[in-house]
């Protein structure tokens, strides 16, 4: 065999292991995942909501959410996730099965966000997650609530409007510099409702018979 042939085999051959390990062997092993089904219970997860769950996940993504938060849980192990109480137990491959694309994320400039949806109010280091209004709040402007926080504000999720009857329940409680006139408010646009509808729905805290021992709740 010639110089450019034995080239030419080496590079196919590189080429096609790469592609069956990195592509082959994933698909092999979760590409055909379905929801884990509990017959005596008819427990079934997950489950595939759509609707504004999923129109909130449309908003995460087009504003680079990704970009500075995950959600992933990663095993006591590899790290202190659990003992953050951003998780009960790791996240395994069948917690993203109905999401395309994944919304793993690769940098934390900011929390996981994979169980915000699971703390409950009255939880002492983590029940105002549990409040939309905190949400909207930070969103408008995250160092009224984070004072180091890094996070930009969306404010362009947000309407300032004349009060018209009543306030509106969903009103932001501003102060200082970001406080209206009497008579004005600043309401979420239908976006910033469906994004903090989607932060609410987080819950990656299921039992899975790939985690043994899991627990339900990511709380305390």
């Amino acid at each position: 065999m010639n110089r450019p042939s034995l080239l030419f085999t080496g590079l196919f051959v590189s080429f096609a292991a790469a592609w069956w390990g990195l592509i082959l062997v994933p698909q092999d092993q979760i590409g055909e995942l379905q929801p884990q089904v509990d017959e005596e219970s008819d427990d079934v997860y997950p489950v595939d909501v759509g609707g504004v769950r999923e129109q909130g996940r449309k908003v995460y993504l087009a504003n680079g959410c990704i970009y500075c938060h995950t959600q992933q849980v990663r095993d006591a192990h590899m790290g202190v996730d659990i003992e953050r109480e951003w998780g009960a137990r790791r996240t395994v491959s069948r917690d993203y099965i109905y999401e395309t694309p994944v919304t793993l994320g690769t940098i934390r400039n900011g929390p996981d966000l994979a169980n915000t949806g699971v703390t409950k109010p009255g939880d002492a280091s983590r029940g105002y997650l549990s409040d939309p209004k905190w949400h909207y709040l930070h969103l408008y402007h995250p160092r009224a609530l984070v004072e180091d926080s890094i996070m930009p504000p969306f404010r362009f999720l947000f309407e300032k409007r004349r009060i018209e009857g009543d306030k509106s329940p969903d009103a932001l409680e501003l102060a200082g510099a970001d406080a209206v006139p009497d008579g004005w408010e600043v309401v979420p646009k239908p976006e910033a409702k469906a994004l903090v509808g989607y932060l609410l729905s987080l819950n990656k805290s299921h039992p899975v018979k790939e985690v043994k021992g899991a627990a339900v709740s990511a709380g305390k």
